[in-house]
């Protein structure tokens, strides 16, 4: 089980590569008709809300004390799922 401390790191760590991601991403949905381009753009929203509630967990866990640290990490396990689920989402409309 990871620590907390090595949780952080692998959850700034994905959040990062999320970032770069959707911005390539974001690069190929440019290149999109109009249709796929409001799709794009709203699944785009979704993500990065999901996105910036994950980001707010983590500075919620970066300020916990490690009794809350269990019960914040199950949070964010459910919260990371649909932040890679979103990823999917938007991936398959650019591929369409």
């Amino acid at each position: 089980m990871a620590t907390r401390e090595e949780y952080i790191e692998k959850l700034e760590a994905q959040l990062k590569e999320w970032n770069n991601q959707l911005n390539e991403l974001q690069k190929k949905g440019n290149k999109q008709s109009d249709e796929l381009k409001a799709r794009f753009n709203e699944k785009k929203g979704e993500l990065e809300e999901k996105r910036t509630e994950l980001s707010d967990k983590l500075d919620k866990i970066k300020n916990s004390g490690e009794d809350t640290f269990e019960e914040l990490k199950k949070d964010t396990e459910s919260l990371w799922e649909n932040v890679k689920d979103g990823f999917s989402d938007i991936s398959s409309i650019i591929e369409d």
